[in-house]
């Protein structure tokens, strides 16, 4: 077959192509022309048919708390023409409607002694239908009942217990006592939730690199259902740069008898601690108290008494002592006659 031949050929089937391209687009034209000419008519054509209709609620009784689940969305049968119907759902894809419920309830339950209500979906009905689109027609409402459950708000007054974590920059330390601007205050709701609360504990507060004082305000931990008042506090933190200091700390005994004299070796220890400047020349060995126990020493096992630090002032850290164990001498009183 020469060259000639080839071309012939190849013009055939290229014209064979291009025919039976066209042939589909005529094709699919009037395919996508009939279904756009279909939908239209349906379209046109009235339904009877159910659509979501969800809900948020919002203007509860100020003087109560749910204590139930309400549902999220109404079923709502309705007759409307496609048009209407379409342009409904795409205008409320991705809204909730608004479910007021003192004006709903008729602002039955506000300052009563009511606590349930059931509120019948059919005496709403008006009111939802306007909200809907102009052509829809709204039939009925499912559920036909919604239950509010309440529970009278009660209050008491609990602690503050403040949750820190906090850093200090290097030569610089805790300046005094951290305080919230209030020790305790009041929880609010159901009495189910409220007994079990027993104190407002705060978000936690984490702060580095310290070295002056700072005053920040706190959220309180959110229990469900629970309200505190006030909803923050304003925290107080001290911060001071501090030195380190020493003192000669007497030891003192527990458990030991009248009868009994105990003789220490060496009789004091020596603390050491990190302690802010302004209060350095406050510090006197009553701030510290510092003991041994006569029963470990009437045990008789060995003649070593362990050494322990049972209080040192707040404002002081990283307190250490030498020695941490003595040795001892049990001696009789001598009776006076």
């Amino acid at each position: 077959m020469n060259n000639l031949d080839l071309q012939k050929l190849k013009g055939y089937f290229n014209k064979e192509k291009i025919t039976s391209n066209k042939k589909l687009l005529v094709y699919l034209f009037f395919v996508g022309l009939s279904t756009i000419f279909w939908f239209l008519n349906a379209l046109s054509k009235e339904y009877t048919t159910s659509i979501n209709y969800p809900v948020y609620y919002m203007n509860f009784p100020e003087d109560k708390v749910l204590t139930n689940d309400l549902p999220k969305k109404l079923n709502l049968r309705v007759k409307a023409y496609g048009f209407e119907l379409l342009r409904y759902k795409l205008s409320t894809a991705f809204l909730s409607n608004p479910f007021d419920v003192n004006k709903y309830t008729n602002n039955r339950i506000t300052g009563s002694s009511l606590n349930n209500y059931n509120l019948l979906t059919s005496n709403i009905k008006e009111r939802i239908e306007k909200e809907l689109s102009g052509g829809i027609r709204l039939e009925a409402i499912s559920p036909d009942t919604i239950r509010f459950q309440f529970s009278p708000i009660l209050e008491k007054k609990v602690p503050v217990v403040l949750d820190l974590k906090l850093n200090y920059e290097q030569q610089f330390m805790k300046g005094g006592s951290i305080l919230p601007e209030l020790d305790s205050v009041l929880v609010k709701g159901p009495k189910s939730l409220l007994d079990s609360v027993h104190m407002a504990k705060t978000e936690l507060l984490e702060l580095s690199g310290l070295k002056k004082s700072t005053e920040k305000e706190v959220d309180f931990e959110k229990i469900e259902g629970l309200s505190f008042s006030p909803k923050k506090l304003t925290v107080n933190i001290p911060v001071e740069r501090f030195t380190e200091a020493n003192k000669n700390v007497s030891i003192k005994v527990d458990n030991l008898p009248d009868s009994v004299l105990l003789r220490l070796f060496p009789g004091d220890v020596k603390l050491s601690y990190f302690v802010g400047m302004s209060k350095y020349e406050n510090i006197t060995e009553g701030h510290f108290d510092v003991r041994v126990d006569y029963l470990e020493a009437a045990q008789g096992d060995g003649n070593k008494l362990k050494v322990e630090l049972k209080r040192s002032p707040d404002f002081v850290s990283n307190v250490r002592f030498y020695p941490q164990t003595v040795t001892f001498l049990i001696e009789k009183r001598k009776s006076v006659q």
